[in-house]
């Protein structure tokens, strides 16, 4: 599956926080995704500077195998105003390899996990995540980026 290098700038996030692992996260990430759309979190989020919905995974306590943050929010401006029970991250600029999911969803990003599980990309397990664009929808519009940390 094709990616590109990309060098991005310092962004910084708000969203709601998960601690997790690979083993547990198929269950607990559903639950935590319904919590975010039932409380209409994406709205009492300040600073927003586009409509696109991010997931962040940050915070590893090693590499795939061990702990992380699983973040569901979206970039901002500023992280001067972070409302109760969500959390501010900064992402540090970084080198990424950017995948583009195809196809039906969830199996087009699924399909882009499992390419990322078997690549010999040297990554930095620093800060990952997905942009799900305003116009997403997983009939219509299916296609998700994937941004993988790389030394």
């Amino acid at each position: 599956m094709p990616h590109v290098i990309e060098n991005l700038k310092k962004k910084f996030f708000i969203g709601l926080e998960l601690q997790t692992n690979n083993e547990d996260c198929s269950l607990a990430i559903p639950a935590r995704k319904e919590k975010f759309f039932q409380e209409n979190t994406l709205e009492k989020i300040p600073n927003k500077i586009n409509q696109e919905i991010m997931t962040l995974y940050t915070d590893y306590e090693g590499d795939h195998t061990k702990p992380y943050s699983w973040l569901l929010g979206c970039e901002v401006s500023s992280l001067d105003e972070v409302p109760p029970g969500l959390v501010g991250k900064i992402i540090p600029e970084s080198k990424y390899a950017v995948y583009t999911s195809v196809g039906e969803f969830p199996h087009g990003l699924i399909a882009v996990g499992q390419e990322i599980w078997k690549s010999s990309l040297n990554r930095s397990y620093t800060n990952d995540f997905e942009v799900y664009p305003s116009n997403f929808d997983p009939q219509r519009h299916p296609e998700v980026k994937v941004y993988i940390a790389i030394e």
